[in-house]
């Protein structure tokens, strides 16, 4: 019997796994997962900080029960592989040390917080929200904090400032670059950041945290122009892969430490796949390898190497690096490359910005959108950001055109829906390939 071996029980893992005992019930298909749970949701955890998700076990999509009984995958929760060679791995749990053999290995282990190492990081109060034990132990300490540090000025930073503007805290945003969100252009990030400050987020840009100061517990944050009182500290700076296991492995590294893979998810290791945010992919805008740690790509990627490993043949085509979220009453996508990426890639841009209803005036309901638009000299689209209202169709559709390498032409000729129930006639996104059509 072909033995596979799944570490990491998220999204990609489970996806992987669930995908191998469709295709080959036969196959004995192991999960190991360092927590307690499996097949979760990690994007919802400032929402049930927040208060929006009640129980905890919302987040949760399917238990490790389900997977267990109903898909016939041996799922190992609290259980850490603590060492991994050719043909085996040793897992570690309450009941001790044990050594598994496998056939195939699917490397699902994810992504780990940065924590930079500044003076009085290991202070009490001091915490990075990657996991549901993580979102528990964050809401328990916000109900007696009252000033809230938020280190990072990323995606989980801002919702998790949002979350507790709303919970009645004093909310400090602390980001060392001049701007919010690093992969949305400072000529529309500004707009976000009105929105922060309008709903009492005291922010603080271009502003590097050098330490924390406390006896036991955190009572201070120190940056490098200022001092700040402060009960309760959420680190959000980044994530780097976790590639430990794949080092012990001599699997081939690539982009930023993440794991180098094949269009079919294979690592330098034949009967080795890599999966979700531990792996590198493709990016179609630029044709390089690159690594944006996305659950959707994750989810996929999963997909992609269930199906082969069960005898499906399948390719990852790659991202264009679709994300978005809301900012309080700000709606905020991105998709492809900013104007400030495209001129680190040395590419010759030419980009166009623009203002919109979202539906006729005539008709109740609708907001503004402000849409941004990026394309090559020779009009192939580049990328494209989007804030304010009914964001999501509009960034879904560009999504797609940049898949398929399409032009600005293409953006002002796409045969969108119509109806004064959810768009003008002239659709913003149609509107600003309209625009950008003058310079070409």
């Amino acid at each position: 019997m072909t033995k596979v071996i799944v570490i990491g029980g998220g999204p990609a893992g489970m996806s992987a796994a669930s995908r191998i005992k469709r295709l080959k019930p036969e196959y004995n298909v192991t999960v190991f997962e360092k927590s307690n749970y499996v097949s979760y949701g990690q994007c919802g955890i400032p929402y049930y900080v927040g208060g929006i998700v009640k129980n905890l076990e919302d987040l949760v999509h399917y238990s490790k029960e389900y997977f267990i009984n109903k898909r016939k995958i041996n799922v190992f929760t609290r259980t850490e592989v603590v060492d991994i060679g050719e043909g085996y791995v040793i897992s570690k749990n309450d009941g001790g040390e044990k050594k598994f053999n496998w056939d195939i290995l699917v490397l699902a282990t994810g992504a780990r917080p940065i924590v930079p190492p500044i003076k009085g990081i290991n202070l009490e109060g001091i915490i990075t929200v990657r996991t549901l034990e993580d979102a528990e132990i964050c809401k328990k300490l916000s109900l007696k904090a009252e000033n809230v540090g938020v280190v990072g000025g990323g995606y989980i930073g801002l919702e998790m400032a949002e979350n507790f503007i709303k919970l009645g805290k004093k909310t400090y945003l602390f980001e060392m670059l001049p701007h919010v969100l690093p992969n949305i252009d400072s000529d529309m990030s500004w707009l976000i950041e009105s929105e922060l400050k309008k709903r009492g987020v005291e922010l603080h840009l271009s502003e590097k945290v050098i330490g924390f100061e406390g006896e036991k517990k955190v009572e201070k944050i120190i940056t490098e122009k200022g001092e700040y009182k402060i009960d309760l500290v959420i680190m959000a700076v980044g994530v780097r892969p976790d590639n430990s296991l794949a080092k012990k492995l001599g699997l081939k590294l690539g982009v930023k430490g993440a794991v180098s893979v094949d269009e079919y998810t294979r690592t330098s290791n034949e009967n080795v796949y890599a999966v979700g945010d531990i792996a590198e992919t493709f990016d179609i805008v630029t044709g390089n390898k690159t690594w944006v740690p996305l659950a959707t790509t994750a989810n996929k990627m999963g997909y992609v190497a269930g199906s082969n490993i069960g005898g499906k043949s399948i390719k990852f085509p790659g991202i264009v690096g679709t994300a978005i979220t809301k900012i309080f009453d700000l709606e905020v996508g991105r998709t492809g490359l900013s104007e400030e990426q495209s001129k680190m890639l040395n590419i010759e841009t030419v980009t166009t910005k623009i203002k919109a209803k979202t539906r006729p005036t005539y008709y109740p309901g609708g907001g503004e959108i402000t849409i941004k638009l990026i394309a090559d000299k020779e009009g192939r689209l580049l990328g494209g950001q989007f804030i304010g209202r009914d964001v999501l169709p509009r960034l879904n559709a560009l999504a797609s055109l940049l898949f398929k390498k399409s032009t600005v032409w293409d953006a002002f000729f796409d045969d969108l829906a119509y109806s004064p129930v959810f768009a003008p006639v002239w659709d913003p996104l149609v509107a600003a390939g309209r625009v950008l059509l003058r310079n070409f």
